[in-house]
C-alpha cells in the first residue's frame, strides 16, 4: 500500500514538473524546450499510462479533435509529392507537426483527477505573473532611457521575449477565465486579497497588450458572466450592478479617449474598405487590418483559379510564394533597401480556412471545418463557460490569423482546449485548490 502511494506521489510530482517546465517555456517563447517538454510528455505518458490505440483513437470529441488535427498535417504533407518547393514544403511539414505532438502529449500524459489539473493550472497563472512582471520592468527602464509610453504596449511589451502580443494576450487571457471562475465558485488561491489582486494584475496587463480580439473577448466574457451570477445569486445584484456599470464606463474610457489601446481599435475601424478593389495600388498605400484581410478573400480564389488549384491546392512550399507574386503585381509596398523589413512580402492569407483552401484546396477546408466541428462538440458536452470561451475564441482567431503557420499558434490552438476539457470533465470545478498544496 505504502509503495503504490509513493509510486502515485512520484508519478504527480514528475508531471507536475514536466507541466511547469512546459508553461515556462510557453510564456517565454523557448520554443526548443517547448518541443522538447511536448515529446518528453508523450514518452512519459506512454510508460506511466501505457495507453492503448483503442483508448486515444475512440470517438470522444477531444479524440475527434486530435484525430482531426492529424489528418489535417497529412493533408499538408500530401502535398510535398507536387509541391515545385520540396525546401519549404519539408520545413513547413517540421512546424506543423505540432498538430500531432501536442495533442497526443495530452490525451496520453492526462491527469489523474480534476483536482490535479486545477493545481497545474495554479502553477501556469504564477508562472505567467512572475514572467508579466519582468515585462513591465523592462518596458518601465525602457520608457527612462526611451521617454515614450509605446514601450508599454502590444508588440513591444512582449518583445523581450520575442513573443506575439496577441498570442501574449491568449495566455493571459486563460489566466483569467481560471481566475474568475473560481471566484465565482468561492475558490480562492491561497487567498482572497491574493486571488482578486493577481485578477486585477492581469486585466490590466491584457489591455497592454491592445489586442481587439481579445479584449473584445474578455468584456464580453465578463458581461456574460456578470449576467449569469445575477441570475444565480439575487443577493449580489448590487455588487454585479456597480460591477458592470464599472466595467462598461472603463470600457468606454478606453475606446472612446486618445491612447495605444483605443488608437488601435479605430484604426481597424477606419479606411474605405472600397480600396481592396482597386487593380493597382502605390507602395505608399496603407492597408489597415480589414482591409487587407478582406483583400486576401479576392487573391486567394484568384490564385486558385490561375492554378486550377481548388480541388488539391497549390500546396504548402508553393503558397506563400504565389502569394508574394500577387503582392508584387498589384504594386504593394515591399520595404526600403537598406532598411531591415519586406513590407507585405511573406504575410499569408491571415485567415486558417482560406490558407487551408490555399495550400490543400477544398479537402484542406473539409479537414479544418472537422477540428472546428470537434472542438465545437467537445465544448457542448463539457456544458462548462470556461471551456466554451476558450474555444469560441480560438475558433474566431481561426478567421482573422493563419494559426497553423507558426509554432506557437499550434501550440496554443492545440493544447489549451484539451487541457481545459481535462480541467472540466468533471461535473463541478474542484474543491479549494489552495488546500491542495
Amino acid at each position: 500500500m505504502n509503495y503504490a502511494f509513493t509510486k502515485t506521489k512520484m508519478r504527480v510530482s514528475f508531471t507536475e514538473m514536466l507541466y511547469l517546465i512546459f508553461f515556462i517555456s510557453l510564456i517565454c517563447a523557448f520554443r526548443a524546450i517547448t518541443s522538447m517538454c511536448i515529446g518528453t510528455m508523450i514518452l512519459a505518458g506512454i510508460i506511466i499510462h501505457k495507453p492503448s490505440l483503442k483508448s486515444i483513437f475512440n470517438t470522444k470529441a477531444a479524440n475527434l479533435f486530435a484525430i482531426g488535427c492529424i489528418l489535417f498535417f497529412f493533408l499538408q504533407a500530401l502535398s510535398l509529392l507536387y509541391t515545385n518547393n520540396l525546401h519549404e514544403g519539408l520545413h513547413d511539414a517540421q512546424l506543423k507537426s505540432g498538430l500531432i505532438f501536442t495533442p497526443l502529449a495530452l490525451l496520453i500524459l492526462h491527469t489523474s483527477n480534476n483536482e490535479e489539473t486545477g493545481k497545474l493550472y495554479f502553477s501556469y497563472c504564477l508562472a505567467l505573473f512572475f514572467a508579466s512582471v519582468y515585462l513591465l520592468c523592462i518596458a518601465f527602464t525602457q520608457y527612462l532611457h526611451h521617454k515614450t509610453v509605446s514601450v508599454f504596449f502590444y508588440h513591444a511589451l512582449v518583445s523581450p521575449f520575442r513573443f506575439h502580443a496577441v498570442y501574449y494576450s491568449i495566455l493571459v487571457f486563460m489566466a483569467l477565465l481560471f481566475l474568475i471562475e473560481n471566484v465565482t465558485s468561492k475558490n480562492y488561491l491561497l487567498s482572497k486579497l491574493f486571488h482578486l489582486l493577481l485578477l486585477a494584475f492581469f486585466s490590466f496587463f491584457l489591455f497592454l497588450l491592445a489586442s481587439k480580439l481579445v479584449i473584445s473577448f474578455y468584456i464580453i466574457y465578463c458581461f456574460f458572466t456578470l449576467i449569469k451570477q445575477s441570475r444565480l445569486f439575487k443577493q449580489s445584484r448590487l455588487f454585479i450592478c456597480s460591477s458592470t456599470v464599472l466595467l462598461v464606463f472603463s470600457t468606454a474610457f478606453i475606446l472612446l479617449t486618445k491612447n495605444p489601446i483605443g488608437a488601435r481599435f479605430r484604426d481597424f475601424s477606419n479606411g474605405n474598405i472600397s480600396l481592396i478593389s482597386q487593380d493597382k495600388f502605390s507602395p505608399a498605400v496603407y492597408f489597415n487590418g480589414l482591409q487587407f484581410r478582406l483583400l486576401e478573400w479576392k487573391l486567394v480564389p484568384q490564385i486558385l483559379n490561375e492554378a486550377h488549384g481548388w480541388w488539391m491546392g497549390v500546396s504548402t512550399g508553393d503558397a506563400q510564394a504565389l502569394l508574394n507574386q500577387k503582392y508584387i503585381s498589384l504594386n504593394m509596398y515591399r520595404g526600403e533597401p537598406g532598411k531591415p523589413g519586406d513590407g507585405y512580402l511573406g504575410y499569408n492569407a491571415h485567415n486558417q480556412l482560406l490558407q487551408s483552401l490555399l495550400q490543400n484546396g477544398i479537402p484542406g477546408v473539409l479537414s479544418f471545418l472537422f477540428i472546428c466541428s470537434a472542438l465545437i462538440m467537445m465544448a457542448r458536452l463539457a456544458k462548462k463557460r470556461i471551456l466554451s470561451f476558450t474555444i469560441i475564441l480560438l475558433i474566431c482567431y481561426l478567421f482573422v490569423e493563419s494559426l497553423f503557420e507558426e509554432q506557437y499558434g499550434i501550440v496554443i490552438f492545440t493544447f489549451w482546449p484539451l487541457f481545459i476539457n481535462q480541467y472540466c470533465k468533471e461535473n463541478f470545478i474542484s474543491t479549494k485548490i489552495k488546500e491542495a498544496f
